[in-house]
């Protein structure tokens, strides 16, 4: 159970179906591959050329009558990297989807059209990459919503996944790692590819295939786990309430706590795992989420292994416990990032703020303390972004990203609007050849999405 002793952030297609009596099949095509516009044949002259694939920078075309097969070759591009949260997502399937409950608070909003109409378009012209991320899937895991919400996520990224939080957080602790092992200066790659599961600047392919894969129990276990990391803030909250402490100060204790408060969990954990061998040895099972490896454990095995790599077997340990005590952990982009949201939200506490902090809070800093060094920019709530402009000057985020939330939504459409409109004519007349005419008019709706649904509409 967390307490007011621990900082804020430990808180922290191709298918069958069958039947006993029945099967149902799908018969498919070769030629449902090739897909429009379709150009002259080079080989036979029928206007039956089209697209089979597009990938990286290159676009293959299949003619639908002579079967001439041929790689049309396409040049480098540098998309803005764009990360979007999942309550405008939200709001997005809200508004295309006439009978879910909040479809008429969302359809009287017209930012939440503009929204879904401009980055679509952006999107679709290669300018732009919108990837999802864990947490957009475990927050839809939760609604009631959840294909439709996977659906919405998925359009605008196109199957491209950022990693999740804690690999990126192993990443940057394993750069510090390195540079303090060879005493020389830390040197981030905050190159956004090197933490997505595939290429962002490159030629969105027609097709992506997904998969859903949920573990039986992980929905409650989400919901359980929210509400304890929520619990938890909420008592840190009200002690920042009575103390009414400083930023300075409790942006100097966050960012100080991590590497203590690693060391504090990663020895609990081992001890558990001491109970759990004895609990096997009598014959006991513990539940498989139990015998896994917890984050702690992951990374604290990870930078065991670079030690171990670097300085041998014999002195890794001495190495990483030596690592630990010298605070260098704590200098980690993520930590600071966090540490500054945390104090700018005590800060509130103490200026009187009474409302607590909602549910999404942690969850929400987890995101963006990992993924703003990454972005171009960022679309929030209003509240977050509260969080990041309120930190003071001399504590001020040395990275580049633009913030935007519904109260600059104007701004955030005028940012969208204007990198549309920095589209070239030839680049235009590539997209119209690989994708299809009109490629600066938005799209009417999503596949899987109100009334773009073919399947059972979710309640």
């Amino acid at each position: 159970m967390p307490s007011v002793g621990m900082p804020a952030w430990a808180f922290c297609f191709f298918g069958y179906a069958m039947t006993v009596a029945t099967f149902s099949f799908m018969r498919i095509d070769p030629c449902d591959f090739i897909m429009a516009p379709y150009l002259v044949c080079p080989k036979c002259g029928k206007q039956e050329y089209g697209v089979l694939t597009v990938s990286d920078t290159r676009c293959q075309r299949r003619c639908r009558a002579c079967w001439h097969t041929a790689t049309v070759y396409l040049p480098e591009i540098k998309k803005k990297i764009v990360y979007v949260d999942q309550f405008a997502f939200s709001n997005i399937m809200k508004f295309l989807s006439p009978q879910v409950k909040g479809h008429e608070r969302a359809a009287a909003e017209p930012f939440w059209k503009e929204l879904f109409e401009a980055l679509g378009v952006v999107c679709h012209l290669q300018l732009v990459a919108c990837p999802d991320s864990r947490e957009h899937q475990h927050e839809s895991l939760t609604s009631p919503f959840y294909k439709a919400l996977k659906h919405t996520y998925e359009h605008f990224s196109g199957g491209v996944t950022f990693h999740d939080a804690e690999t990126i957080r192993i990443r940057q602790i394993a750069n510090l790692a390195r540079a303090w092992l060879k005493n020389e200066p830390v040197n981030f790659d905050f190159n956004p590819e090197s933490i997505s599961s595939g290429r962002l600047h490159e030629w969105s392919g027609r097709i992506f295939i997904t998969v859903d894969g949920i573990l039986p129990g992980t929905v409650d276990e989400l919901r359980t786990t929210r509400g304890k990391t929520h619990k938890g803030l909420q008592e840190v909250f009200e002690h920042w309430q009575r103390e009414k402490k400083l930023f300075k100060e409790v942006f100097a204790a966050e960012k100080a706590s991590y590497g203590h408060t690693l060391v504090r969990m990663y020895a609990d954990d081992r001890r558990k795992r001491e109970q759990m061998a004895i609990m096997m040895m009598r014959g006991q099972m513990p539940p498989l989420n139990d015998a896994l490896p917890s984050r702690t454990e992951t990374l604290v095995t990870n930078l065991q292994f670079i030690f171990q790599q670097e300085v041998g077997k014999e002195q890794g340990d001495a190495k990483l416990a030596d690592f630990f005590k010298s605070g260098t952990i704590n200098e980690a982009p993520f930590n600071l990032i966090a540490a500054a949201m945390y104090a700018s939200l005590a800060a509130k506490a103490a200026a009187g703020q009474k409302e607590i902090p909602n549910q999404g809070t942690v969850t929400d800093i987890n995101i963006i303390s990992t993924l703003l060094p990454y972005c171009d920019a960022m679309f929030v709530d209003n509240k977050c972004r509260a969080l990041l402009r309120d930190i003071p000057r001399d504590y001020a985020l040395p990275y580049g990203c633009k913030v935007f939330s519904p109260n600059t939504g104007v701004d955030f459409i005028r940012y969208l609007t204007e990198i549309r409109d920095s589209v070239t004519p030839d680049h235009l007349k590539l997209i119209e050849e690989v994708y299809g005419p009109d490629p600066m008019r938005p799209q009417s709706g999503i596949y899987g999405v109100g009334k773009h649904n073919r399947a059972t509409s979710e309640s």
